[in-house]
């Protein structure tokens, strides 16, 4: 049997303090507009057969090349679960040359793996893809030395971008990575909330993100160096863009490398799937606050199983501008081993939640962070681009969000369609309750996968950083 199943549920309260082309396939020089969707949220596959194009926007990796160290670059994956080819542009920014533009085909039934620097030559790099189809799935793989991290590309810029957890203790690296995919220069405020409160530092106002460019903001440089505690928010003045975070951890109780996108808007409720405390294992939330009005968050525990007995509601205070941490370690009769979590805001005050856990890996330890599922992204249906390439236990973490008991299949997306892979079938869900899913039948490595099920559900992937790093790096599936 593959799966390990968390028993059905227990919920905990915790009392803490137009695409043109030219003959020759290239886009011609006309302005882009991009097809964006309605509002900023979770990444989500539109599969809208109404829409003539949709266009996804990545966060931006490293493109550095070879160092002493290991391989600096970047990936874009598109998957295509149709039985008709996708066509479009993929278009590479950086900070100190023009835009590069080039075509991409998605085969039926297939995948188009990009390298960013084929693309371009530079210190750091982001995409823009845009394409024919709206069911098409986008997203980047971030290679570095510490880890490959996996992550959805947007499928809207925003005039605003929120970061929960950032890291610079001992030395940690954390660079924000701003992408301007317009003809006019966006200009843009980060404020920033540590510990010690928040600030609004002077060299951080009216920073200019020039059109049709990047811009990279080393967080500790501007100064902001050994926060263990630290949350961003960078507003534009005007214009639209697409922010995410590289992270490094180089110590802190921290090891390893992050590479996402921020929330592009706040939100009432944040989900998680995949939570753990256990011998050596770090958890801690970070809930940050970006709006001008105090909130009142409330923390439940979800797929305990039976326990002993059920906390007292209780709610947890987040001032205006700032940003509190919750390690799981200190909730009262909170059981070893997995769980899920629910972060809601109780005064309409909207929240921006991420969680950092911290494994054993062999003589050293993994970290890795990921943004919470916005609520109304809940879905029956989740779709994962990248899987793991070799048998891995706990890949998948599935969690059902709704009251009632309910079923999911993992599919392995081939030539011939969705396939259901052997002994993943009709997997029983309790109400609120989690599974977690191996993979261990080569029919499900190197493929893309579905998740589908009969009741809303969030799903997170635990894949392998490299071939010779131990330890997993955490990140969303997309919902349909």
């Amino acid at each position: 049997m593959n799966l390990r199943r968390i028993t059905p549920f227990v919920v905990v309260a915790v009392v803490i303090g137009a695409i043109v082309y030219a003959e020759d396939g290239v886009r011609s020089d006309v302005p882009p507009i991009f097809s964006v969707s309605d509002s900023a949220g979770t990444p989500v596959i539109p599969g809208d057969e109404s829409s003539i194009t949709t266009s996804w926007f990545c966060g931006g990796t490293s493109a550095a090349g070879d160092s002493g160290s290991g391989l600096y670059s970047g990936e874009v994956v598109l998957s295509n679960p149709t039985d008709v080819v996708a066509r479009g542009t993929v278009t590479a920014l950086t900070a100190d040359g023009k835009p590069v533009e080039s075509p991409v085909t998605v085969d039926a039934r297939g995948q188009s793996i990009i390298d960013v620097r084929s693309l371009v030559d530079s210190s750091y790099a982001s995409t823009i893809v845009e394409l024919d189809s709206s069911f098409v799935a986008v997203e980047q793989r971030a290679i570095h030395p510490a880890g490959t991290a996996v992550a959805p590309c947007a499928n809207a810029t925003s005039d605003a971008w929120h970061f929960a957890d950032g890291f610079t203790f001992d030395g940690s690296d954390f660079r924000l990575i701003l992408t301007n995919p317009y003809l006019s220069a966006a200009i843009v405020n980060v404020s920033v909330a540590t510990e010690a409160g928040p600030r609004t530092p002077s060299n951080l106002q009216g920073y200019v993100v020039p059109a049709r460019s990047i811009r990279v903001l080393n967080v500790a440089e501007a100064g902001f160096r050994d926060e263990k505690v630290l949350a961003v928010s960078v507003v534009a003045e005007s214009g639209r863009f697409v922010a995410a975070k590289d992270q490094h951890y180089l110590g802190g109780g921290r090891l390893g490398h992050i590479n996402a996108l921020g929330a592009p808007a706040a939100s009432s409720e944040w989900w998680f799937a995949d939570g753990e405390k256990g011998s050596g294992i770090s958890e801690r939330y970070s809930i940050y606050n970006p709006t001008d009005e105090a909130a009142q968050a409330s923390v439940l525990v979800l797929g305990l199983g039976q326990v002993d007995a059920t906390l007292p509601p209780a709610t947890l205070s987040v001032p205006a501008h700032e940003v509190v941490t919750l390690d799981t370690s200190t909730i009262e009769g909170l059981p070893d081993g997995a769980h899920a979590m629910l972060i809601s805001s109780e005064t309409g005050s909207d929240l921006v939640v991420e969680r950092v856990i911290t494994r054993p890996a062999a003589d050293y330890v993994a970290t890795t962070a990921v943004l919470g599922v916005m609520g109304g992204y809940t879905s029956e249906r989740w779709r994962i681009p990248t899987s793991t390439s070799i048998a891995i236990e706990d890949v998948l973490i599935v969690l059902n969000t709704s009251g009632e008991a309910g079923t999911f299949t993992v599919y392995s997306v081939g030539p011939g369609g969705e396939e259901p892979v052997t002994g993943l079938t009709d997997v029983v869900l309790g109400p609120n309750s989690v599974v977690s899913v191996d993979l261990i039948d080569p029919l499900a490595f190197g493929r893309p996968l579905v998740v589908a099920g009969d009741r809303p559900m969030v799903v997170e992937r635990r894949l392998e950083r490299t071939a010779t790093l131990r330890g997993r790096s955490g990140s969303l599936a997309f919902p349909e």
